[in-house]
């Protein structure tokens, strides 16, 4: 009866404790962008959720969940990937943070679009063939990017699996060269979204389709803007509900 009793206080303190801090995130968002203390709380909520959601667990196991093994390996893999996410958003807030900052200028030089392409490509392809997804690439021999290599990388293998993410089974994510030099797009099958939402996506924390985005912690695309903005690079979002997105990354050339 005891296991019964904290399976309920489960179900029932954890969604509602979901529900809450999702609500207070969404008030608090426009006004934390550029408000340090406002950041710092919204993290600090970011953070709960998960930290919240392990303690019910363990204390759930500790009631009495251990006398059920079923039961005890199911609560100790979800608070494993509770733990798992908790390092991500952990590792995507240090990125952020060492992006945003621009405490020195990382160097710069030519990069071959299709060797960083590959480098990101093999990185999700268990993602990608576990979704179902064909990742295809369009990419002209030679052609070239002037960024960092590391953040070149993390950008591509920030938006290509974003693209695989909101691509249902079965769909598409092809990166594109462009005519002109530093330009290119990823461009996916999947289900798209509203153009009211597009000047939010690069927003800390912000999803627009949590159920679709579980496990992500909210960062990836807000991490790829600031990465743009160090090297000047230009982004354009071109979506529609039911079709697809476009992302469209412009870099400048070199200055030398």
């Amino acid at each position: 009866m005891k296991l019964v009793s904290s399976n309920k206080k489960l179900r029932e303190n954890l969604i509602p404790g979901k529900h809450n801090l999702l609500k207070k995130n969404k008030s608090m968002r426009s006004a934390s962008q550029d408000n340090p203390s406002d950041w710092v709380a919204e993290t600090a909520h970011e953070l709960r959720l998960p930290v919240a959601n392990i303690s019910l667990l363990i204390e759930t196991l500790l009631e009495g969940g251990l006398e059920d093994e079923e039961t005890a390996r199911k609560m100790l893999t979800t608070a494993h990937t509770e733990v798992i996410h908790l390092q991500s958003l952990l590792s995507n807030l240090l990125s952020l943070e060492q992006v945003s900052k621009g405490r020195y200028e990382l160097p710069k030089q030519w990069q071959l679009l299709e060797v960083s392409v590959n480098t990101a490509l093999r990185s999700l392809a268990k993602t990608a063939s576990d979704a179902g997804i064909t990742v295809k690439t369009n990419i002209k021999t030679g052609f070239r990017v002037y960024a960092n290599e590391a953040q070149l990388n993390e950008v591509l293998l920030n938006l290509i699996e974003n693209a695989i993410k909101y691509t249902p089974t079965g769909g598409t994510v092809t990166v594109i060269s462009e005519d002109k030099e530093g330009c290119f797009s990823i461009n996916d099958t999947g289900i798209g979204m509203p153009a009211l939402e597009i000047p939010k996506i690069f927003q800390r924390f912000y999803r627009i389709n949590r159920a679709r985005s579980k496990g992500s912690t909210g960062l990836g695309l807000s991490i790829v803007k600031h990465i743009l903005d160090s090297h000047g690079a230009k982004i354009t979002v071109n979506s529609k509900e039911g079709e697809g997105s476009s992302f469209m990354l412009e870099f400048p050339g070199s200055l030398e």
